[in-house]
């Protein structure tokens, strides 16, 4: 299986896409924040681009969530904030999300054959999906401000491990190669390490140290949120 890793959302082209599997990384906090949102009771989950596409949702099944720039949106009732989404009302309710990278990342990858939602809170499920799949898989860290984030980059890394564990036979990238790297290097300390990237940084300066910790835990949960006609939804391993 042939993998590749896309160091953020501007940097992805047709070709990382075409007839292939894609797993979407926002680690601080868009991915977080939608299987968060998911295991906690949502129907499903939007992403949308703008804020105008995400006001366009009314009504009481509706919640709208985002953020611009690691702060939350002004009118909208929740932020995109996998702390704070545990304390809404999700059971059975369409969750409309837009945040400034994650979201973006999700509608430039609706072109590839499958996609997945990936973090550390379920990396060992992301692993498993994309080995049973057995299609060649491009991974796509959103990044941040059109650049690089290593808190997505490890993530990927992680992933990338676990697939190795399963005794997958993978052609991995350069980049994909650096990142389980970056990942094994600083495994024991992911929090002290999530907090000093440039992400890490802005939220711990907006007051959002427990998001980071949370972000910070690997396979809390057991399922991948999948794209299905363009709102993401549970799919359960077998």
């Amino acid at each position: 299986m042939k993998v590749d890793v896309v160091s953020n959302v501007d940097e992805v082209k047709w070709e990382d896409i075409k007839n292939k599997a894609i797993i979407v990384i926002d680690v601080l906090r868009a991915t977080s924040t939608i299987i968060t949102a998911l295991a906690y009771g949502a129907k499903e989950v939007i992403p949308v681009e703008t804020l105008g596409q995400a006001r366009q949702y009314r009504g009481e099944q509706y919640l709208l969530a985002g953020e611009r720039y690691s702060k939350r949106v002004s009118g909208f009732p929740y932020a995109n904030s996998p702390t704070e989404i545990q304390q809404a009302p999700l059971q059975g309710a369409t969750l409309v999300l837009t945040t400034t990278n994650g979201t973006r990342a999700i509608q430039k990858s609706l072109k590839a054959e499958l996609i997945a939602i990936g973090s550390f809170l379920n990396g060992t499920a992301c692993a498993n999906w994309a080995s049973a799949n057995q299609k060649d898989l491009t991974i796509l860290c959103s990044g941040s401000r059109g650049k690089f984030a290593l808190e997505d980059g490890m993530a990927a890394g992680y992933i990338l491990n676990r697939m190795n564990e399963n005794g997958i036979d993978l052609q991995i990238d350069d980049l994909g190669q650096a990142m389980m790297a970056a990942y094994e290097h600083n495994k024991d300390l992911l929090p002290e390490v999530m907090q000093t990237t440039a992400t890490g940084h802005r939220l711990l300066q907006n007051g959002y140290l427990n998001d980071i910790l949370f972000c910070a835990q690997r396979d809390c949960f057991s399922f991948v949120p999948i794209v299905s006609d363009h709102a993401i939804v549970i799919h359960f391993l077998t």
